[in-house]
């Protein structure tokens, strides 16, 4: 079962803008404005929530108290915090992470990696070894021209890593078919990767709402050069996404 998003502090106006963004690209938020109206609403279904969303200025002096309390609520349920709004800076920065706050959503954030990063969220929730990987991924968002069967096609990279990528595109290749890719990374031009297609998320009732419409590519031949470039950029990125 998907689980639901709780967003403190939903008053604030970059905070509805939040979860406008949230909702629209398929998560189930569920505001409240004050923690008490947190604790009622998990007392009642704390069970659904995977994740909780948490304000860089929420106004609490003992702020690790105060998500424990959360915690407690429901005994032996895991949520996931995540730090939203403003970036506040390193000092506040680690005041939240000693509070139990993981993952960082702070503004400006492009749309993938919010993505990305509420996915991780409620994957940690889920602890289960379907949700670990072999290799190290992170978001992006880097033009791809995508070539099958005499068609070429062009999408935007949602998540990439040494051994495979996930392109975001409307109509992507069926499983299995062969494709060769033309990713621009900003920080080395054009590379050339070609791969099967092991995943594809299209419109319908199996859809993961989760995921952009697109296709999961195994990279099956790459330089080298490109995948040690890939594994840097990985572990530089979520290096920055982390609090």
């Amino acid at each position: 079962m998907e689980k639901d998003v709780l967003l403190l502090g939903a008053n604030a106006p970059d905070l509805q803008i939040l979860r406008s963004r949230l909702t629209r690209i398929g998560y189930r938020v569920v505001p409240v404005k004050t923690p008490d109206q947190a604790h009622m609403l998990l007392r009642v279904g704390g069970t659904r929530v995977g994740a909780v969303i948490v304000p860089s200025d929420l106004p609490f002096v003992d702020l690790r108290s105060a998500l424990e309390a959360l915690r407690r609520v429901v005994p032996g349920h895991h949520y996931t915090m995540l730090g939203a709004g403003r970036d506040p800076g390193s000092d506040e920065r680690r005041r939240m992470r000693e509070a139990g706050v993981q993952i960082a959503i702070f503004d400006p954030i492009d749309t993938h990696t919010l993505r990305f990063q509420l996915n991780r969220a409620l994957a940690a929730h889920a602890r289960s070894v379907r949700c670990q990987r072999d290799t190290l991924r992170a978001p992006a968002d880097w033009s791809v021209i995508a070539k099958a069967g005499g068609r070429q096609k062009e999408g935007r990279v949602y998540a990439i890593s040494a051994s495979g990528a996930f392109v975001a595109l409307e109509q992507p290749w069926m499983v299995r078919s062969k494709i060769e890719l033309e990713i621009s990374i900003p920080t080395r031009g054009r590379v050339q990767a070609t791969g099967r297609v092991v995943m594809t998320n299209v419109p319908g009732n199996m859809a993961k709402k989760s995921l952009p419409n697109g296709m999961g590519i195994q990279f099956e031949q790459l330089s080298e050069a490109v995948s040690v470039h890939l594994v840097l950029y990985a572990q530089e990125r979520l290096r920055t996404l982390a609090l």
